[in-house]
């Protein structure tokens, strides 16, 4: 087995490392492609990447490509950067595009942390434009993982549609036919939030945010979920509320004791609300949100909210498209979410 590298004296080639490890090329070639469907013994495929490691061999990726017609690279649009709630519901939150932003940092993680396990050579970015949708067919990646903007509407989807590529929508579960998507339960989640507020003994329990009126399909859903568990507990649920000065007056007369905020910035927002009319979280009222941002225990002195598992969405992402380049047909995966109590919900401590 060699002992000195190579790289010194030129680019190693596949006959150098299957003459080393003592295997034919066509073994080495087997090996070094990581593809499942080649079985090696694991004690050759051991020796082989040992020796090839050893010796310094870099595979000629561009040579693989011009053979297989594909490059193993998948592309990312993030459309949903810097979309998160809109302005009009934050107040003052004027640090809300800095805190939005840790969400597409969670997308990311999830990503590439998913490209390293399952051995996918490179993710290539692309800026988010309908207007664009030809350059994905440069040869450059073999399929699309589009995170959408859930503002702007998916344009890009429908444009995509028409292509030739397979892609895995993010964030949504309004896709067109032929491109499958991967989302949290958004429904699912609220009930959960909402169910807590139950259990603690709240019966007049508000929804903070734009909900099914703000056009947002996760808004929408969440605003669904919260009647559902309203309906199912034999409550009659309470028109959205959007507006913080109108939250504290119900509050002060009484006749909202907890609040289900469609997101942690919207919760935020409510904080700031309350503060100001000199009112607490959650001695005056018990407040949920939703998203689980980076920063949400240091809310209300650490803010009860539904986890939203962006990361292991975005790794899901890659898996449900690899197994589309692998054949596999259009799926829609749904990722479950979990409630995180912390301090900004408490008993109700006044009898209804």
């Amino acid at each position: 087995m060699a002992k000195t590298s190579k790289l010194e004296t030129g680019r190693v080639s596949i006959r150098e490392v299957a003459a080393a490890a003592g295997v034919s090329t066509a073994t080495v070639s087997k090996v070094l492609s990581g593809r499942a469907d080649y079985p090696v013994r694991a004690e050759t495929a051991e020796r082989v990447r040992q020796v090839a490691l050893e010796l310094g061999y870099v595979p000629d990726v561009a040579a693989r490509n011009l053979r297989t017609r594909q490059t193993g690279q998948l592309g990312v649009v993030l459309e949903a950067v810097g979309a998160s709630e809109p302005d009009s519901l934050l107040g003052a939150m004027t640090t809300s595009n800095a805190v939005r932003r840790t969400f597409d940092g969670a997308i990311m993680a999830g990503l590439s942390d998913a490209a390293r396990s399952l051995n996918v050579p490179a993710l290539v970015v692309y800026p988010g434009s309908s207007g664009l949708h030809h350059t994905y067919l440069d040869g450059r990646v073999d399929g699309l993982l589009v995170s959408c903007d859930p503002l702007r509407g998916h344009q890009l989807l429908q444009d995509l549609a028409q292509l030739p590529l397979p892609v895995v929508a993010l964030w949504t579960q309004r896709v067109p036919p032929g491109i499958s998507s991967v989302d949290v339960d958004h429904t699912s989640g609220a009930r959960q939030a909402v169910g807590h507020l139950l259990e603690l003994g709240h019966t007049r329990v508000a929804f903070y945010g734009g909900g099914e009126a703000s056009g947002v399909e996760h808004f929408q859903r969440r605003e669904q979920g919260y009647r559902e568990a309203m309906i199912a507990a034999g409550l009659l649920p309470m028109a959205a509320v959007h507006d913080g000065d109108l939250l504290v007056q119900a509050v002060r007369r009484g006749e909202v004791t907890a609040v289900f905020a469609e997101t942690d910035l919207g919760a935020a927002a409510v904080v700031q609300a309350l503060a100001g009319a000199g009112l607490s979280v959650p001695g005056d009222l018990s407040l949920v949100g939703f998203d689980d941002i980076l920063g949400a225990e240091y809310i209300a002195g650490g803010l009860t909210t539904v986890h939203q598992p962006a990361a292991e969405m975005a790794a899901e992402g890659v898996r449900v498209l690899l197994a589309r380049l692998g054949g596999a047909p259009v799926s829609h995966t749904l990722l479950p979410t979990h409630l995180l109590v912390r301090r900004s919900t408490a008993p109700l401590s006044d009898p209804e």
